[in-house]
């Protein structure tokens, strides 16, 4: 298996990370679930949130997972362009794929259902142990 094979597949449907974007004076991070289906990243928000309008503002972003293994940490980054969805077929589409939808939203159509996609170009793996990390471009 080769390492963007192994990055890959460290992940899940669903996942909590950490996504940093940019407030325009200073980085701002908050956990997030992530999900990932069928090779694609999402995240989903309200859209009257401080990140929603980070992310139509200035679009870069990376997010970080922690990685556990035998007492000691890794992680996966990401980092890429955020792409807002507005079509609402696809809003719908996404709404689909997202396990907890209806915990906060009651239909795609939810003016404060704000869906992002992550566009991830560049991933770096640090597997946990070691101390360096290796980037693979998506």
């Amino acid at each position: 298996m080769d390492r963007r094979e192994e990055a890959l597949g460290l992940l899940s449907d669903v996942q909590m990370v950490y996504v940093a974007t940019w407030d325009g004076e200073f980085p701002r991070v908050r956990p997030m679930s992530m999900v990932y289906k069928n090779g694609r990243f999402w995240v989903c928000t309200g859209s009257n949130d401080a990140k929603a309008a980070q992310l139509a503002s200035n679009p870069t972003f990376e997010f970080s997972l922690l990685l556990e293994g035998d007492g000691c940490r890794g992680t996966l980054r990401g980092s890429g362009r955020a792409r807002m969805v507005t079509d609402p077929d696809e809003k719908c589409a996404v709404a689909g794929i997202v396990p907890f939808f209806a915990d906060y939203w009651k239909a795609p159509d939810d003016p404060s259902f704000f869906p992002v996609e992550l566009q991830v170009d560049r991933l770096e793996h640090m597997r946990p142990g070691e101390m360096t990390s290796e980037v693979i471009h998506l």
